[in-house]
């Protein structure tokens, strides 16, 4: 099993690191991750190329992630939350599979829905609730071929620090657990 991991924290070993890590350390098979914030790819510019049935006009690292989303049997999107919303370089990532969505519209063409999703987020401060950003994660999961998605948050970490959270580390590894049963 191959599992693709887009990472929207800009911080490694804070919250989002820990969810990561819970959901990793029950995971069976390859795991791959890309840090948004340490990738060159531009997000999408709008320019309807990919509309005629051309792809995207932009050639930088995204053609490979394109490529490991199609492999992938899991994907996951992990974020802690900014305004109640994924990060920006993360949402830029995801713009990119516009071009992937056009496919599917157009030339009844795309990922099929048959991999298992997962969103984890986090978030401190003022953050409350993170159904904004779940429903934007699952939408994108969705693009890229997740039937079956599931959610977990850690919210409230600048009290409760997500490596502390044991419901959210527990529903993290439960995910993985589930993931290695359906994809055995």
């Amino acid at each position: 099993m191959y599992t693709l991991i887009l990472n929207g924290s800009p911080r490694r070993g804070g919250d989002t690191s820990a969810l990561i890590g819970a959901f990793c350390r029950e995971i069976r098979g390859q795991v791959e991750q890309i840090d948004a914030y340490g990738m060159k790819i531009s997000p999408c510019v709008d320019c309807r190329r990919c509309a005629g049935g051309g792809g995207c006009v932009l050639n930088d690292g995204m053609q490979e992630i394109y490529e490991k989303v199609r492999m992938a049997q899991v994907l996951v999107l992990a974020s802690p939350l900014y305004f109640s919303t994924l990060t920006g370089p993360l949402l830029s990532l995801c713009s990119r599979f516009q071009a992937q969505y056009m496919a599917r519209q157009k030339e009844k063409r795309g990922w099929e829905q048959t991999k298992g999703g997962l969103v984890l987020l986090t978030g401190g401060g003022s953050t409350k609730d993170p159904s904004c950003a779940f429903q934007t994660a699952r939408i994108v999961l969705r693009e890229m071929g997740a039937g079956q998605i599931r959610q977990v948050a850690s919210i409230g970490t600048d009290h409760l620090p997500a490596r502390e959270d044991e419901e959210a580390l527990r529903q993290a590894m439960a995910a993985a657990r589930e993931f290695n049963s359906m994809f055995a």
